[in-house]
């Protein structure tokens, strides 16, 4: 699993759930550190936030299509408006509030691993 955020907690918050829950997670705070990583070809999914620095986590997303179509994405936003739920939608995968529920997360993430969609 990977966690793309530019928010050190949130990284850590979602890793130590990840692992905690039996999942090798590995983090960064850049789209563009997790292109240039190792990581990248051996993620089962990523959680990205949408308001990344640099290159949005829609720009990875579309990134991602090209690189990893196989990869499924959990889109994550502190503020969530409709236009982004839209995107996220057409993007074909969902998009969390922060803080992220636990159990909502761990769920959609089984569901993922099990049938290779949320």
């Amino acid at each position: 699993m990977a966690v793309i955020d530019d928010d050190l907690w949130v990284r850590a918050a979602l890793c130590n759930l990840l692992d905690s829950a039996g999942h090798r997670s590995c983090s960064f705070d850049t789209a563009e550190d997790f292109l240039d990583s190792t990581c990248l070809a051996q993620a089962s999914c990523a959680i990205v936030d949408v308001g990344l620095k640099r290159m949005s986590g829609f720009e990875l997303a579309e990134q991602l299509a090209r690189l990893r179509p196989d990869l499924p994405i959990l889109f994550i936003s502190a503020q969530v408006t409709p236009p982004q739920r839209m995107r996220a939608s057409s993007l074909g995968f969902p998009l969390l509030v922060k803080p992220v529920d636990a159990d909502t997360l761990l769920v959609l993430l089984t569901a993922t691993l099990l049938y290779g969609r949320f």
